[in-house]
């Protein structure tokens, strides 16, 4: 099964802020304006009461809403050769709840991991963790503060730019957005079919309380078990290796993220100390230390390269073969000493 991406990352030159702030603010009540409008002149030529401008107006806010959060939310960082592969250690992970007053209807899963070889406590100033070997992922970055945006300075959201947030997708987004798209072919129907537009918002009452009342553990939700479901187990100490798509997330205070994640693989357990962490692959006799920065750079351009050669072997077809099925890759998921997640 592969992993679930239902997001798209926009450049930074492109980005229009809908996020809770003045800007972004500003511009949702532009929009409402623009779509009510919209509606407005719609009913004006075809007719129609009250009631349905308003609920044409909503649901078309609502759309676009929905559609920048999958799709202009998340501000690409650039695809660096470097972050073919990440290395640290799993700080922690769960779930996200998509009820009203959690995320209401976003059901990723989310880890954060503490980046190779940097602490392993959140204890420190955040730049010590920039100026480790991976650091540049959680830095603030210049592309961002070019676009206007920034970074928390204090609270619990600092802890973002210590360790690397991690995200595997979920659809509950695109099935809410998904529902408001057949809301609006009902309402627009109910032009020529009187009536018709309050089937539209009842199905949108049902349809919101169902995507808001979603268990985490549905079959949509976003969860680890997506990479490889037969194997393995996720663990606060875990040492993984992920790639995905490195972004800038400002739906929140704002800050750096693998998002979705589409590459975890569990190559150590229970870490407590980076000198001490040893990587052994039995069947290429790879065996490598984490008491440099010399020797990361030598197990992360390993893993860019078993990798890169699944990636590649995927693309040609290997995988949808039944006599040639397999998690990742054979010379990924065949090594006795690396668990697959």
């Amino acid at each position: 099964m592969a992993f679930k991406e239902y997001t798209s990352c926009v450049k930074p030159s492109h980005y229009i802020d809908l996020g809770i702030n003045i800007v972004g603010i500003a511009n949702l009540l532009l929009l409402f304006l623009v779509t009510g409008f919209i509606a407005f002149a719609v009913i004006a030529i075809a007719g129609g009461p009250v009631a349905i401008t308003i609920a044409i107006a909503l649901v078309s806010f609502i759309i676009v809403v929905l559609y920048w959060w999958l799709n202009g939310r998340l501000v690409c960082l650039g695809d660096d050769p470097k972050h073919c592969a990440i290395i640290g250690m799993v700080q922690n992970h769960g779930p996200s709840d998509p009820s009203i007053g959690e995320k209401y209807g976003d059901n990723d899963y989310t880890m954060n991991i503490l980046l190779a070889r940097g602490p392993l406590v959140l204890t420190e100033d955040k730049t010590v963790y920039w100026s480790a070997a991976q650091g540049e992922l959680v830095a603030e970055n210049p592309d961002i503060h070019g676009i206007g945006k920034g970074y928390p300075q204090s609270g619990s959201d600092l802890n973002h730019l210590k360790a690397l947030h991690c995200e595997f997708e979920g659809d509950g987004i695109r099935s809410l957005l998904d529902a408001f798209y057949g809301v609006l072919a009902i309402l627009l129907a109910a032009l020529a079919i009187p009536g018709l537009w309050i089937v539209a918002i009842i199905i949108a009452i049902l349809g919101l309380f169902g995507t808001f009342g979603a268990d985490p553990g549905d079959p949509g939700a976003g969860t680890p078990l997506d990479i490889d479901p037969s194997l393995g187990s996720l663990d606060k100490k875990d040492v993984v290796v992920v790639t995905g798509e490195w972004i800038y997330d400002s739906g929140h205070a704002g800050w750096n993220e693998i998002h979705p994640v589409r590459d975890c693989q569990i190559i150590g357990r229970n870490l407590e100390d980076w000198n001490t962490f040893r990587f052994m692959d039995q069947s290429t006799q790879f065996d490598v230390t984490l008491d440099s920065d010399a020797n990361l750079q030598l197990l992360l351009d390993y893993w860019c390269g078993m990798l890169t050669d699944a990636h590649e072997a995927e693309e040609g077809g290997s995988r949808d073969d039944p006599g040639n099925d397999w998690g990742i890759h054979p010379l990924v998921d065949g090594c006795k000493q690396v668990i697959i997640l």
